[in-house]
């Protein structure tokens, strides 16, 4: 047992993995708690199993164990998530909550690294600027940010060189570069790595696109393209969303905590156990965690600093388990994203099996505030985004054209036809936080320590409807450039609520009154109490939420150390170390 206890940190995902090692490695004793397992090299030499890990999910929570349900509104009674509750698991991992165990999400994410634009931290006031306030629909409580692009471009930095993210610049200092993105906010200097490996139907959507008058850039993506600070290249498997790396090439904080824990003896790491309730002394600071442990032993620790890391939707359930929630903000302003799915079959071959899903270009033409005018009310525009490799055989066949059959000689053939000549492009629309969509607890619903199972209160709106009707014209239009011979579209109101981008729950701001944490991430009602990730998010731009997190974490180690303040509302880095 720990003697000295300075931080815990409940959950070791992206943001809280970063910040354990980094609180590690700067001299704190700090104790990690992860609900999953403390993974080892050894358990990721032989991924290349569909069925473990898409079809029955050998990574996330279940149903069963961590039961979380859903209803479109307060009339309804809420179930056990319906489309994550079949026989075999959870099956389509961007319909659940992310990993557990160490690494989190990171160790099965996709590996979008996108920065937000300098408009995605004042969304508000741009789209009133822009189409005036009785434009937002009614009840949202769309607000802007409480820090800026210049806040975090020193933490966007950091994340990309001292985890290493592949890519091409686009802006750097004010000079736009030849076939990066003109269109971004901008940045110090280029990614640390080029870009990964153009797949097969890149060169097609990239001159495509050029043709409409698109400006196409490589995805940037937390994959090594080089062997980068004891990280291997990446082998192009074809084994990446729902899966980890056999090689170590993608990032994943699970690499970040074993190695802090091994290198500074700073570090215990408690696995399989389920932290239940944040404990409070009676001036209201925070005192500590009690978790259950692996024999379901009630253990109760004490730390000054305790971190919830742990994925919005459950850093949200342990506030609201714990009894902090004074101001009522604790599980608002949920948002999450709608992808807008189109997959079409091109003349030539692809194969969409082998390489990074990422392997791929997007336009960013339309974009946030770079949405163009149009009649259907459409107040923020979306990167239009490629998926060229990492499809599976059985996740293609759980999102085939509906006049394919799913089995017999019509399946067989259809298959032996179109699999190799797949292409997928989407969006990914972001529901405008409002009144009526936000998380609780569910009053019969429990899990089987007996602790209250997280409610989701959320269903797609018009607005939602027509923001993916309106972008399905670009996309159809890309693919009619592109030749794509066979096309079709997901639903605009899609079966899904859980989207692994889904964030808002405990937001910040500077208005104890209004928001839940700081931007730092310290619980207002609670000295010395963290809740990170994106839950923090008052807005969920269009883009990937991992690197912004990420640079979030970083911003809440530094003022951890001593190295941020608040200075009046705004943000003050100090003693920032140049990053080699």
């Amino acid at each position: 047992m720990t003697k000295k206890i300075d931080a815990i940190v409940v959950g070791l995902g992206a943001s809280g993995g970063l910040i354990a090692a980094e609180l590690a490695r700067a001299g704190l004793k700090v104790v990690g708690l992860e609900k999953g397992a403390f993974y080892q090299d050894a358990d990721f030499l032989t991924k290349f199993d569909e069925i473990r890990y898409y079809t029955r999910s050998a990574m996330v929570p279940h149903m069963k164990t961590d039961p979380i349900t859903w209803r479109p509104d307060e009339k309804t009674k809420a179930k056990v998530l319906p489309w994550a509750s079949n026989k075999l698991g959870l099956g389509n991992p961007f319909q659940i909550p992310p990993s557990i165990g160490t690494g989190g999400g990171t160790r099965s994410w996709g590996a979008a690294a996108f920065r937000f634009r300098e408009k995605d931290f004042s969304m508000r006031s741009s789209i009133i600027e822009r189409f005036s306030e009785s434009a937002l629909p009614e009840g949202t409580t769309v607000v802007d940010w409480p820090i800026g692009y210049q806040d975090l471009e020193p933490y966007y930095d950091r994340v990309e060189w001292e985890l290493g993210i592949s890519g091409k610049a686009g802006n750097i200092n004010g000079e736009i570069q030849p076939d990066g993105n003109p269109y971004e906010p901008p940045r110090q200097r280029d990614y640390p790595m080029p870009p990964l490996p153009r797949a097969g139907a890149d060169k097609l959507f990239v001159e495509s696109s050029k043709r409409l008058g698109y400006s196409p850039f490589p995805t940037p993506t937390a994959i090594a393209t080089k062997d980068y600070k004891g990280r291997n290249a990446c082998t192009n498997c074809g084994f990446c969303h729902g899966y980890h790396c056999h090689v170590g090439a993608k990032v994943s904080t699970h690499d970040l905590v074993k190695t802090a824990a091994l290198e500074t003896n700073n570090l215990e790491i408690r696995p399989h156990v389920r932290v239940f309730r944040v404990n409070t002394d009676s001036a209201g600071r925070v005192r500590g965690v009690s978790y259950f442990d692996q024999e379901g032993q009630v253990v109760e620790i004490e730390a000054k600093i305790v971190i919830l890391a742990t994925y919005a939707l459950e850093n949200a359930r342990l506030l609201l388990a714990s009894g902090i929630n004074g101001n009522g903000q604790v599980g608002k302003h949920l948002s999450i994203h709608n992808y807008g799915w189109f997959t079409g079959v091109l003349p030539e071959i692809t194969n969409p099996f082998m390489g990074s899903l990422q392997s791929g270009s997007v336009i960013d033409d339309l974009t946030s505030e770079l949405i163009p005018d149009n009649d259907e009310g459409v107040l923020w525009g979306s990167p239009i985004t490629t998926w060229t490799g990492d499809m599976q055989p059985m996740e293609v066949v759980h999102s085939l054209p509906p006049h394919v059959p799913r089995w017999g000689k019509g399946f067989k053939d259809w298959m032996t036809e179109n699999y190799r000549k797949l292409f997928k492009i989407y969006s990914q629309h972001s529901s405008l936080p409002s009144e009526q969509f936000y998380v609780d607890l569910d009053p019969t619903v429990k899990d089987r320590f007996g602790q209250p199972a997280l409610r989701i209160t959320h269903d797609w709106t018009d607005y939602d409807r027509k923001t993916v009707e309106y972008f399905m014209k670009f996309k159809r239009q890309l693919a009619k450039e592109m030749g794509i011979t066979e096309y079709w579209e997901d639903i605009p109101a899609p079966t899904y609520h859980v989207s692994v981008h889904d964030t808002g729950t405990h937001r910040m701001g500077w208005n104890p009154a209004t928001s839940v944490v700081n931007p730092f991430g310290e619980v207002h009602e609670c000295k010395g109490l963290y809740a990170v990730g994106g839950g923090q998010f008052p807005t969920l731009p269009s883009y990937n939420p991992t690197e912004t997190i990420m640079a979030l974490a970083y911003l809440t180690v530094d003022h951890l150390l001593g190295k941020a303040q608040q200075e009046g509302e705004k943000v003050k880095v100090r003693d920032q170390h140049p990053i080699a």
